[in-house]
């Protein structure tokens, strides 16, 4: 099977029906559930560093892993799961989707038992593929499952039970031997994976996970001090470490020791200090050719090249989700809160209008953020 196209461009016409200001509306979930739907069943891309020092080496499709894995498409395994999250979760919030019926096809197709069977061998077999960044969103489906009132969802959550089960117990064995957390602004990110698997308990508990995650939060970050804005972003960066910190400290601190902390971690959002983190991250413009140093670059590196700003566009979308649960975890008087809502919509206006600028690379997971952040700005409005 040939190698997916990294720059095949999505249609350009579903961009201009998405609403920037934070409405998961009819409209808005039909053109989202387009990104997710379009990659589904496209195979993951090859890995970029398939040729060896003085061997090459080659790479033959699994015979039939249709049917013996169930997160194969959307390039990766990890935006294979992000973007089956979507799906869910956009059927669970607009009921009258038109593409429902569509999506339950395919996740009755992806979730067989022989699927998830398949899953469970493979994560059984490599103890640390996608730990942890896959393994939260992982969590983060389940929790859609357990706590959607739906018959085929119960089928759903009862399958991948032995799987999140397994992936629970490692990312608590995982925190535990954690000498010190990821502060990275990519995937190893730990406050990323702690937040999000919160996230998930909150739908279907698992106590001692649970217990686990907020021990981790506060032993990593309880002393931290002074984030050092300056250093953001990182040229592929698609987490904010200082934001997703600062948020998910909301989600296990009492409200006043809270603001106390977040007093001494994060600048004022006036300061010169804040700037980088109140001003979208410039990501270019898929008009511009990708260059590197100065040189256009027309070779594999392409694939980094549009990585690299897809990252950008979709940092967009995570730090007004952490904006937002910031400023849900501070008091309602807390002059901080609206300026952090403010900021939230502007920077998600920044992501809506360039989350096609990057292809697949982009459309392949940017559509799950952008979710993610719209079920949060609704929490936040309701």
């Amino acid at each position: 099977m040939d190698e997916p196209a990294a720059t095949a461009a999505e249609p350009e016409a579903a961009s201009a029906e998405i609403s920037p200001y934070g409405s998961l509306d009819l409209e808005t979930a039909l053109s989202l559930s387009a990104m997710p739907l379009s990659c589904i069943d496209r195979p993951h891309a090859l890995r970029p560093d398939r040729a060896g020092y003085i061997d090459d080496v080659a790479y033959t499709r699994r015979r039939g892993f249709e049917q013996q894995r169930a997160f194969y498409g959307c390039w990766d395994w990890h935006s294979a799961v992000n973007s089956t999250w979507a799906m869910v979760r956009l059927v669970k919030e607009v009921p009258g989707l038109a593409v429902a019926p569509l999506i339950r096809e395919k996740l009755r197709d992806h979730l067989s038992e022989d699927a998830m069977a398949g899953e469970l061998q493979y994560l059984t077999d490599n103890p640390s593929f996608e730990r942890p960044y896959g393994w939260a969103w992982l969590l983060l489906l389940q929790g859609e499952f357990a706590s959607w009132d739906d018959a085929d969802a119960a089928v759903w959550a009862a399958r991948l039970d032995p799987v999140t089960d397994l992936v629970s117990d490692r990312l608590a064995a995982y925190l535990a031997e954690l000498e010190g957390p990821v502060r990275t602004g990519v995937h190893p990110n730990t406050a990323f994976a702690i937040a999000t698997s919160l996230q998930a308990l909150a739908m279907g508990g698992r106590p001692e996970l649970e217990m686990a995650l907020r021990d981790a939060a506060v032993r990593f970050f309880g002393g931290d001090r002074q984030c050092p804005a300056a250093y953001e972003p990182g040229r592929s960066d698609f987490v904010s470490p200082c934001l997703e910190e600062a948020a998910l400290m909301g989600m296990v601190m009492e409200q006043g020791a809270y603001v106390e902390w977040l007093d001494a971690f994060l600048p004022p959002l006036e300061s010169d200090e804040f700037a980088t983190l109140r001003d979208p991250a410039p990501a270019g413009s898929s008009e511009d050719p990708p260059s590197e140093g100065g040189a256009v670059i027309t070779d594999d590196s392409l694939r980094a090249v549009l990585g690299a700003r897809s990252h950008l566009i979709g940092l967009a979308f995570t730090r007004a989700d952490a904006m937002l649960r910031i400023a849900g975890a501070l008091p309602p008087d807390d002059p901080r809160a609206a300026g952090l809502r403010d900021l939230a919509g502007a920077h998600a206006r920044a992501g809506f209008e360039t989350m096609f600028d990057a292809d697949y690379a982009g459309s392949h997971w940017i559509g799950s953020f952008a979710v993610k952040y719209l079920v949060q700005a609704t929490k936040g409005s309701s």
